[in-house]
């Protein structure tokens, strides 16, 4: 569920995303003038095999790795049946148990043989494998990744083994009270929609799943198929040579995407608020979220694209709940009331309608409901216009530059692209109407959105140890 570190450092010159001497690629349509300064266009190309499967090849000059990720557009989203949450977490596990061709010890091998890191995660919207291989290990390696996608055999003992793993963790994830308290987000604020479960599950479907062997096999042919998937191959890598590779492996795959019923959650128009006693010691602590718009709906207001609400979200958040920001600095410098405050922009980016979510850990003494005020206080003075141009500038400057630097390595790259990709319901092209569109947030693009963060748009889970539930209310 979550991703793994990478080491290799790459100057982002390697990739072009800052300028550099002119080469030949394809150019995404987007204006990127004021996006982050020098920012170009992704380096990349995208293709459409017959059965559906896109391909995005991404060139990095001298990268000594590619990473050959796949993403399947299937994610805790698509879990509609009750009864069935965690599939498509319990899929990245299956994925590695073999084929009838190479069985999972000989799978195993074969990309040790390979060198390749190999790892995969889940999210609301979708699955993300991950292999990262020297780039002379790629011919090989992409007959093994067909081969797998196609024609995963997983027997019922390694099944039933793998639902085991998965038990396991979910009991891990919940000895943290962290767990505890998104499960309890998630019901608070979704209703309808499956965002109302996390991506591993309820405890009730994991230990069921056991039992399910059958439903697995429904799971997969609905959501591992050629048109429910984006190879990004990312790395010193041509075009050419990942499509010849890609058509003769993947060529034959076959089969079609379901499209599950996924209900649409209703507005809410009035706040809610869950307050939990944890079972033992811990820091009190509380997660203000707020009801906004999917990366894939239509814009509102104003806005061109539903990517610019998305953008000045980040923006906001950046600016109102960053280290340099005046409320950061009065609750964790200042007046110490709280350990940690946070609102991280990647969060503002679930394909339907979904949360931003506010974190903060409290000091002993501090209430719960004054964090609340000031949370809100500071949202409701850029609904009224308070907003400084300056601090506007550095936050979307701190936004867009932290994004061209966050992305070093093939892997950083297939990563930061998928995530766009399937929050946007599948444009490869995202992450630069992204990066177009928060290099142009304005103080009225950031008054138009704070106008969503209303506490009619809000949910408060609160955790608090034994001893101190009184006193933090």
């Amino acid at each position: 569920m979550k991703t793994k570190t990478l080491g290799l450092v790459l100057v982002p010159l390697a990739l072009g995303l800052l300028d550099a001497a002119p080469r030949a690629r394809a150019e995404a349509p987007h204006d990127l003038k004021a996006a982050a300064p020098g920012y170009k266009a992704m380096p990349m190309t995208v293709d459409t095999l017959d059965n559906g499967l896109r391909v995005v090849v991404v060139p990095m000059a001298g990268a000594p790795t590619v990473a050959f990720y796949t993403l399947v557009m299937a994610g805790s989203r698509d879990e509609v049946e009750p009864g069935r949450s965690g599939y498509a977490h319990l899929f990245e596990h299956l994925m590695f148990r073999g084929t009838k061709e190479i069985p999972a010890a000989a799978y195993e091998k074969r990309m040790q043989s390979l060198g390749s890191d190999n790892n995969a995660f889940t999210t609301d919207d979708f699955t993300f494998f991950t292999p990262l291989i020297p780039k002379e290990s790629l011919a090989e390696l992409v007959p093994v990744e067909a081969d797998r996608f196609e024609h995963l055999d997983v027997a019922p003992a390694a099944y039933k083994d793998e639902t085991g793993a998965v038990a396991g963790e979910f009991n891990k994830d919940f000895s943290n009270p962290w767990w505890a308290m998104v499960e309890a987000l998630r019901e608070l604020a979704f209703t309808r929609h499956t965002y109302g479960h996390t991506v591993i599950g309820y405890k009730r479907d994991v230990d069921a799943m056991p039992q399910n062997y059958a439903y697995s096999k429904v799971f997969f042919s609905r959501f591992y198929v050629p048109d429910d998937c984006v190879i990004f191959a990312v790395g010193d890598v041509s075009r050419g040579e990942v499509l010849d590779l890609v058509k003769k492996n993947y060529g034959a795959w076959k089969g079609k995407r379901a499209n599950p019923t996924i209900q649409t959650e209703p507005e809410q128009r009035a706040p809610r608020r869950h307050d939990m006693i944890w079972k033992g010691p811990t820091t009190p602590r509380m997660t203000i979220a707020y009801k906004v718009p999917g990366a894939a709906d239509s814009p509102t207001g104003t806005s061109k694209d539903a990517l610019a609400d998305s953008a000045a979200l980040g923006v906001l958040a950046t600016m109102v709940f960053g280290e340099p920001s005046a409320l950061y600095q009065k609750l964790v410098v200042t007046e110490q009331k709280v350990i940690g405050l946070a609102a991280d922009p990647d969060e503002m980016l679930p394909r339907d309608p979904g949360l931003m979510r506010v974190d903060a850990k409290l000091k002993e003494g501090t209430s719960f409901d004054e964090i609340l005020a000031d949370v809100q206080g500071a949202l409701d003075a850029v609904t009224q216009g308070k907003v400084d141009d300056k601090e506007l500038a550095d936050a979307r400057n701190h936004l867009t530059s932290g994004l061209v630097l966050s992305m070093q390595t093939p892997g950083d790259v297939a990563v930061r692209l998928a995530y766009l990709t399937a929050a946007t319901g599948g444009d490869p092209h995202a992450f630069d109407r992204y990066m177009a569109a928060a290099g142009m947030v304005g103080k009225d693009d950031l008054v138009r959105v704070a106008k969503m963060l209303t506490a009619a748009h809000r949910d408060v889970v609160t955790l608090s140890p034994p001893a101190k539930a009184a006193a933090t209310k």
